[in-house]
């Protein structure tokens, strides 16, 4: 039944996510030319890959895209790839116009990637800064909210004994996608998706492409210049050597929160102080009184810490959980976690509302207004 599967809403309607593939990484071999980081040569090609075709993962790619025959020849008469229209013809086609990107997603991903395009970590060909206003405009003047478009398999063929799977698409969004993308800290998300109103077995699948930054690469969590990574790490340092303030906010959280609200484990040895809006922007904003408030806390055992702290989790300002997409529904149930009840945990959020806004807003991976 629909109600036991994760629900999203996109541009004002709500689907469930049927399946999903996360996480593939963005290859300096996929990405546009101008992105491509300096120990590589080459311009990239257009074609994503998203699997292998044989062996025991092959099923559950070509379940996922309803499509099995991966790696038959699609070649013209000159050994050229086919084009989409005469791939249509020979049975390349996995999916005719049911693909797409949404604006919001595009704009969310270069928000979250401007520090990485000016301050530059990797080391790339170009100074990719020089690109970002442009890509921004381009991203900013599409005219729909959903970028709809089709792929079709441009894996290597059968004769190369590779069984490596891939997809690409003719299409305008397809070509924009690869140009604002950075190699090797980026990724990609694919939801599988029916209309929550509509019967699943019945109902043609839906394919959501979203693309991700890595969280170690989201702006939110880097200084904006190198003066203030300087800075930043002089206060670190301070702290370091004196941690009576570390020690005193830790002993608050938890004689506040004396339990994680999931495991329920009370023993503070297992237990870590979680910050809600994150210590480092805190300190970046010269608000060491939020940085070391015990409401600017959750005790969280590990696990649960982690799927907080990177934005995989966050909580209404009553305390209710609120669940991202980023991972798979057999990860949520490994995690113990029902991702379609109500779960109010008691986290006893009254006084936290700030911080929990801030976390739902920036540290949050979702769009907090399309989850249900």
């Amino acid at each position: 039944m629909n109600d036991t599967l994760q629900r999203i809403k996109i541009d004002g309607r709500d689907f469930v996510i049927v399946a999903s593939m996360q996480d593939f990484r963005a290859e300096d071999s996929f990405i546009h030319r101008k992105n491509k980081l300096a120990r590589y040569k080459g311009n990239g090609e257009s074609k994503k890959h998203v699997g292998t075709y044989k062996g025991s993962l092959s099923n559950n790619m070509s379940t996922f895209f309803g499509y099995s025959n991966w790696g038959l020849e699609h070649f013209d008469e000159n050994k050229k790839r086919k084009t989409f229209s005469s791939a249509k013809a020979r049975g390349a086609i996995i999916s005719e116009g049911t693909c797409f990107f949404s604006k919001t997603n595009l704009l969310k991903y270069l928000q979250e990637a401007k520090t990485e395009y000016f301050q530059q970590e990797q080391n790339y060909q170009n100074d990719i800064h020089r690109f970002y206003e442009e890509r921004l405009k381009k991203v900013s003047r599409l005219s729909s909210e959903l970028l709809a478009f089709s792929i079709y398999d441009a894996s290597d063929n059968l004769s190369q004994k590779q069984n490596r799977g891939y997809i690409r698409s003719d299409d305008a969004i397809w070509r924009l996608w690869r140009e604002l993308i950075l190699p090797g800290i980026s990724y990609l998300s694919i939801l599988k998706i029916v209309p929550a109103d509509r019967p699943i077995k019945t109902t043609a699948p839906a394919f959501y492409f979203r693309i991700l930054l890595d969280y170690q690469f989201r702006s939110y969590i880097h200084p904006h210049s190198m003066e203030e990574q300087s800075l930043l790490s002089q206060r670190q340092s301070q702290r370091r050597a004196n941690r009576l303030g570390a020690e005193k906010y830790r002993r608050e959280v938890i004689n506040y929160m004396a339990q994680c609200p999931f495991t329920h484990i009370s023993d503070e040895r297992l237990l870590i102080a979680s910050h809600i809006k994150p210590y480092s922007i805190s300190i970046k904003e010269n608000r060491e009184d939020e940085a070391l408030d015990f409401l600017n806390g959750l005790a969280l055992s590990p696990t649960y810490d982690k799927l907080f702290d990177q934005g995989y989790i966050t909580f209404k300002n009553n305390g209710e959980l609120v669940c991202g997409t980023l991972l798979s529904r057999y990860t949520w149930g490994k995690l113990g976690i029902n991702t379609n009840a109500i779960n109010r945990m008691n986290i006893r959020p009254e006084g936290r509302e700030g911080y929990l806004e801030y976390h739902r807003n920036e540290v949050f991976q979702d769009n907090i207004n399309d989850c249900l």
